[in-house]
């Protein structure tokens, strides 16, 4: 509903789920980033100051930068700040702008949709365990990218929603 000012605002329940997942992905990927920190820094101290590196430390910190960085691209395709073409936005007109964005953003969903899809597919393909996590099916780290696939088309869909409805968010949200 317009305000005073003329702008929309989306309806509650957009506002919540939107918020809901924005904060859930915040706060993995502060987790991720902490433990990758975490591990490394052990694995770090104890190779030079302890001479006794453990075999599983930079390859559980590796598992966390990969999923930190699939993870996160959601929330930069939801705020809208993910690689697009806006050099050529001075030459368009402003419909033209309109439709590059749209595009733009439909591609975003394609792609998060493949990347679910194959992802999952290779995900449940791939053979074999990491010995040095006891065993851990390769399957695991794998699942980030059918997550983050998943997680992309969710996000880039409630931006265009947003943009086609012209609703006016408060855009990201603070975690902490």
């Amino acid at each position: 509903m317009p305000d005073a000012i003329g702008a929309n605002h989306p309806p509650r329940w957009f506002t919540v789920v939107d918020r809901f997942i924005r904060m859930g992905i915040t706060w993995f990927s502060c987790a991720l980033l902490v433990l990758m920190v975490a591990f490394t820094a052990y694995t770090v101290v104890m190779r030079y100051v302890f001479s006794d590196p453990p075999f599983w430390g930079d390859t559980v910190a590796l598992f966390c930068n990969i999923g930190l960085v699939f993870i996160a691209y959601s929330l930069a395709v939801r705020d809208r700040e993910d690689i697009s073409s806006e050099a050529l936005h001075a030459y368009l007109p402003v419909w033209g702008v309109a439709v590059l964005t749209h595009a733009w953003q439909l591609m975003t969903i394609a792609f998060g949709l493949f990347l679910a899809w194959f992802g999952l597919e290779a995900a449940l393909a791939v053979p074999g365990q990491y010995w040095e996590l006891g065993g851990l099916p390769k399957m695991l780290p794998m699942m980030a990218l059918p997550a983050s696939g998943l997680l992309v088309a969710i996000m880039a869909t409630f931006a265009i929603i947003e943009g086609a409805l012209g609703w006016k968010t408060s855009g990201g949200v603070r975690a902490f």
